[in-house]
């Protein structure tokens, strides 16, 4: 497991295949374990980035930290790995941190992908689901369409919950708000969003959509939150289109 010493912390990431760079950021109390099914098909046309966010994962755990110490450990870890500017993937939070990292290195963020985002304050269904993150059942976070006892064997290996995790990386986005920024986000945007996500709801993506210029927004009918091991093929199938086009170079300082 490379280690990278950033920002006075270290940072757990694994790197594989060749091609464009792609980063990928997991959501609250998760680590880059849960993008096992979804990055490995997407090895053979990018190189593909899976980091854990600081206070999570095998990466060091401050015991408090804001929304910009995330977005400068992504871009001293690009610094790290000697890339100029890659796609920045994410999910729930790490969505968050993606989208404040486009605003604040327009120049090192190609293309951008939020999967189950929003931009405002947590939904109170949000607030009251991570007060209780430890006992909420998988079921909370999932749609109709995939079976429970699939999304559980996908979610073999995840890390249990923990709650000083939740209540220190729920501190950081106490006061999370880009809506009147989003304008100025320049990357090329997708916004895949399940129709029965509970967690950030889908009326919380369109104000999303709406305010990212040219953004796409993709809602997935029957999938909830977890959209990653809901419908890793999906995803896989969506990042690929978008973020692998015709003429798609890396920049390598």
């Amino acid at each position: 497991m490379p280690v990278a010493r950033v920002n006075g912390i270290d940072i757990a990431y694994d790197r594989e295949g060749a091609g464009p760079a792609a980063v990928f950021i997991h959501g609250m109390a998760g680590s880059r374990i849960v993008w096992n099914h979804v990055a490995p098909r997407l090895a053979d046309v990018l190189t593909v980035v899976l980091y854990d966010c600081r206070g999570h994962g095998s990466s060091s755990r401050p015991k408090s930290y804001t929304l910009r110490d995330h977005v400068e450990d992504l871009a001293a870890l690009l610094d790290h790995m000697g890339f100029e500017r890659a796609h920045v993937i994410g999910h729930s939070m790490g969505s968050f941190i993606a989208q404040a990292f486009a605003l604040d290195h327009p120049d090192r963020c190609d293309r951008l992908v939020l999967i189950s985002t929003r931009s405002g304050p947590a939904p109170g269904t949000q607030r009251q689901l991570i007060a209780g993150r430890g006992g909420v059942p998988v079921k909370e976070f999932i749609g109709r369409k995939t079976p429970l006892l699939t999304v559980v064997g996908r979610m073999k290996g995840y890390p249990a919950p923990d709650p000083d995790v939740v209540r220190t990386a729920s501190r950081a986005l106490a006061n999370f708000d880009l809506r009147d920024r989003l304008g100025e986000i320049r990357a090329p945007t997708l916004i895949l969003q399940g129709d029965e996500d509970r967690i950030t709801p889908l009326a919380a993506a369109r104000e999303t959509a709406a305010g990212i210029p040219g953004a796409t927004l993709e809602v997935l009918e029957g999938y909830g939150h977890f959209l990653h091991v809901e419908c890793p093929d999906i995803l896989a199938d969506r990042i690929r289109s978008f973020c692998s086009p015709p003429g798609t170079e890396l920049r390598i300082r």
